[in-house]
């Protein structure tokens, strides 16, 4: 488990799929990722992967972002992107937007990319009306490297970059 201020972050475990399935369901949580709300059949076929993506150098590492008082509040993500960078993400639960912890949530991901991928160049891509999430990302060092009409969810995306740990390291 990584701390990051309040929040922690733990590997998805089988019988994670029910909340999973809770979280990723509601369109809203999902209007602003690259797919839409999920089935349980969905969610039950991506398990396995999800799972032994942990032990993949190069498979998606997905953790639940855990709360001290509230709970399993959504997911973090670190992945191989494209060119060599990994792509980060994140979800909140929507009773949890506004509180602060996307910061947070992020702030957990990011020590553990200092702990483990230090060298590492991120990519991450947020939907243009999500700008939270967008200013979430320049906090964190990220800037805007490409603007896009993404066709499949009818609307603009970015992409950010962010330099390695190792070359921007966190706080500067």
């Amino acid at each position: 488990m990584t701390e990051g201020k309040a929040l922690s972050i733990r590997r998805l475990m089988p019988d994670d799929e029910t909340w999973l399935f809770e979280l990723e369901r509601d369109p809203e949580v999902m209007r602003y990722t690259d797919r839409g709300p999920q089935t349980l059949a969905q969610i039950q076929q991506q398990m396995p992967a999800l799972l032994a993506g942990y032990d993949n150098p190069q498979g998606l590492k997905l953790w639940v972002v855990t709360h001290p008082q509230l709970g399993d509040i959504g997911t973090v993500a670190f992945y191989p992107g494209e060119s060599g960078q990994y792509e980060v993400g994140y979800k909140l639960g929507r009773s949890h937007w506004g509180l602060g912890l996307g910061s947070a949530a992020m702030a957990a991901l990011m020590a553990w990319v200092a702990e483990h991928h230090p060298e590492a160049r991120l990519v991450a891509e947020v939907f243009e009306p999500n700008i939270a999430s967008t200013r979430i990302l320049q906090r964190f060092g990220f800037t805007l490297s490409k603007r896009f009409y993404n066709e499949d969810r009818q609307m603009w995306d970015q992409r950010f970059e962010r330099p390695s740990i190792d070359e921007l390291p966190l706080g500067e």
